[in-house]
């Protein structure tokens, strides 16, 4: 399984169990999240999005492996989506990975 394959698995499984075994306090309301990942995908700076409630975080893909780069793109996402992201619990987090490097994020920063 390649490393794309894995983070593809791993982002669809976790909006699979979104929820599952765990109340989350300040959960955010379905239709402010609906919305979210298009409004990302729109900024044309990510390549995927996946909103994960089991974390309180929405994981996205850049096709690009450098830290400042993500740092950058990160910073920008959330600028660009902040009137719809000012909806949500001040713990959510975007979160910022590479198909090159999935282990684990390359950037996170807030969503508020």
């Amino acid at each position: 399984m390649t490393r794309k394959t894995l983070l593809l698995t791993m982002l669809a499984l976790s909006v699979a169990i979104a929820g599952c075994g765990r109340s989350q306090q300040g959960a955010p309301r379905q239709e402010d999240m609906s919305g979210l990942c298009p409004a990302i995908q729109h900024t044309g700076l990510t390549k995927q999005c996946a909103v994960s409630g089991f974390d309180s975080a929405v994981h996205v893909m850049i096709a690009n492996d450098d830290d400042e780069v993500a740092r950058n793109v990160c910073a920008e996402v959330v600028n660009r989506i902040a009137q719809q992201a000012a909806r949500l619990p001040a713990q959510w987090m975007l979160q910022v990975y590479s198909p090159y490097r999935s282990d684990k994020p390359l950037a996170t920063c807030p969503l508020h």
